[in-house]
């Protein structure tokens, strides 16, 4: 007796399950995602031939310098960042509240005067900028208040290696009294940033 084929039917799958993953993980990395905070001051640095990159996971303590010469602090080591505020705060003789602590964590780098630091720290850094409070930290003969802040920031982490990072348009004259400033420390060694030239065709 011959057998019987069984009818041969298509193959369907139900993409159902797939579907309900895949938005889970589109709704998780939504909701769990930071943006980067908006920048303080937008720098373009010089170009250079150099291809040496900062060296990954090593704490750096950058001085900007922007367009217009204000100068701007930041670090990537917390604890060097905390110190700065607290030390700074009680030179100033301000007491830091859990909301001043939050916008100053929220803005990547420092650069107002110390006076108006606590009109500063009580606004978020969206609206410092919209205000027009980053001016920059003055650093002047008569009032050089960059050279505390980087003494607060080596204090508690003297292993901080230090970068410079200029816009192309600023002036000279700000880059020597911030290599002054970082020679009145003993700190003579520092990484310029630049940015990478278009190599030739």
């Amino acid at each position: 007796m011959p057998k019987v084929k069984a009818k041969r039917q298509s193959v369907s799958l139900d993409m159902t399950a797939m579907c309900d993953v895949a938005f889970l993980l589109l709704t998780f990395f939504m909701l769990t995602a930071k943006f980067k905070p908006e920048e303080a001051v937008t720098i373009t640095p010089p170009t250079s031939i150099s291809e040496k990159a900062l060296p990954a996971n090593a704490g750096f303590l950058t001085v900007s310098v922007g367009p217009e010469g204000g100068i701007f602090l930041g670090t990537d080591d917390k604890l060097a960042k905390d110190a700065m505020l607290e030390r700074m705060a009680n030179r100033m003789g301000i007491a830091i509240t859990p909301e001043m602590q939050k916008n100053y964590n929220s803005s990547e780098l420092v650069g107002y005067p110390a006076g108006a630091m606590r009109q500063v720290l009580g606004m978020k850094p969206s609206d410092v900028k919209a205000q027009g409070l980053m001016k920059g930290i003055p650093c002047d003969s008569a009032n050089n208040e960059l050279f505390l802040w980087v003494s607060y920031a080596k204090i508690a982490n003297p292993a901080l290696q230090v970068a410079i990072k200029g816009d192309a348009n600023s002036n000279y004259k700000v880059f020597n009294q911030i290599v002054g400033t970082l020679q009145e420390q003993n700190i003579n060694k520092f990484q310029l940033v630049t940015s990478p030239e278009g190599k030739p065709q």
